[in-house]
């Protein structure tokens, strides 16, 4: 993905879905389904989450966006990266 392409939510939800299905070892993670809350995913996980956003999508995440909302789902760090996109 390059910073010319911006991806729609849609693209990113998918390549969000993929990446923690992957991460989780769980072959049917739904959109809403809690991840970290719900123990699906571990802190390092979500350490792993960061990391691959950032790269993935060349976006900051910042202290502000460390918020169980914007990791817990696959909506929730879709949604976070949707907005980290368009500023």
């Amino acid at each position: 993905m390059t910073a010319r392409n911006t991806p729609t939510n849609e693209e990113i939800s998918a390549v969000v879905r993929e990446f923690i299905t992957r991460l989780s070892g769980h072959p049917d993670i739904e959109d809403d389904r809690p991840l970290i809350s719900a123990g699906v995913l571990d802190s390092i996980a979500a350490v792993q989450m960061v990391d691959f956003v950032e790269r993935t999508f060349h976006v900051e995440v910042t202290d502000e966006d460390l918020e169980l909302l914007n990791f817990d789902s696959v909506r929730g760090l879709a949604a976070l990266v949707t907005r980290r996109v368009a500023a």
